[in-house]
């Protein structure tokens, strides 16, 4: 009997150790966002990293800088309608987003706009629970 329940202990914790990765997998964005300010910067797409969790978009600023813009994951994007090639590299563009944390050139992308005018993968447009920023708050949302 005791032999059994050592087994079962031991393919119990390796169970928990092999299954734990999977808890850790998707992150939350804490507070690498500042969800209080929301910023343009115009510039040239240079990549489009269209996987998940998140597609990241690298862009060029028109001042020289890289800043690299995160938005939802591919499958959200897609319900919407948006796909790899949305937002060609090589595209100029206005870029809306909530600036990173301690001087970082990260953001957090409120949406795209091309030089006719058009207004691309708006945040806005997400469901309620996507469109959230940073820790779940909407700009200048504050949790007492």
């Amino acid at each position: 009997m005791k032999r059994i329940l050592i087994a079962f202990s031991f393919v119990f914790v390796v169970g928990l150790t092999l299954g734990a990765g999977s808890l850790f997998a998707h992150h939350g964005r804490g507070n690498a966002y500042d969800t209080t300010q929301e910023i343009e910067i115009q510039g040239v797409v240079s990549e489009v990293s269209w996987r998940n969790p998140h597609i990241t978009v690298f862009l060029e600023s028109t001042d020289g800088e890289t800043w690299v813009i995160e938005h939802s994951n591919i499958s959200q994007l897609a319900r919407l309608g948006y796909g790899r090639n949305s937002l060609p590299v090589g595209t100029e563009v206005t870029a809306r987003f909530n600036p990173g944390t301690g001087g970082n050139k990260i953001g957090l992308c409120q949406g795209f706009i091309l030089p006719d005018g058009t207004e691309i993968f708006l945040r806005s447009r997400l469901p309620d629970a996507e469109a959230r920023g940073a820790r779940g708050l909407r700009p200048g949302e504050v949790v007492d």
